[in-house]
């Protein structure tokens, strides 16, 4: 596996470590993924950004790339560390090492949180035609999302 880290000092929490993960071998963050009850999981050929604090990961974001694009996809925090600003760190380290657009469909009641970090929310026809797809059919099984993009350039 692949993996680049950057070293944080938080107060709150002390040193946290991001790393950039890529590769086959995604078995710590499933890890966390499952205590935190996500049924997801990282695999192939993912970009996972993950926060550790020790040795445990504490936050992780999967980006699933696609030509041109990534999909942005599970980023969690673990629950008693919410509202600590990690999930911006991890979206921060996700910008400063990602050019291409970036789609995602977060629950409604997370629209300010990615509005705050960049994310703009777009009309479906305005999305990949891969991904709107994707998004009509979890629509169509109630889930309350939303479909956001942010387009980085450096």
């Amino acid at each position: 596996m692949n993996k680049s880290a950057i070293k944080v000092n938080d107060l709150k929490l002390g040193d946290v470590i991001i790393q950039r993960w890529s590769g086959d071998n995604f078995r710590a963050v499933n890890k966390f993924y499952r205590s935190q009850k996500h049924k997801g999981s990282a695999s192939g050929d993912e970009q996972v950004f993950v926060i550790f604090q020790d040795e445990d990961v504490i936050a992780a974001v999967r980006l699933v790339p696609h030509e041109g694009y990534y999909w942005l996809r599970s980023l969690y925090v673990k629950t008693e560390l919410r509202g600590l600003q990690l999930g911006s760190l991890l979206l921060k380290a996700v910008h400063n090492s990602i050019n291409d657009p970036i789609y995602c469909f977060p629950y409604d009641h997370l629209l300010a949180f990615y509005k705050a970090s960049g994310y703009e929310v777009l009309a479906v026809e305005d999305t990949p035609e891969a991904l709107q797809d994707l998004y009509k059919r979890y629509s169509r099984k109630g889930t309350a999302i939303i479909n956001m993009g942010i387009h980085l350039s450096k």
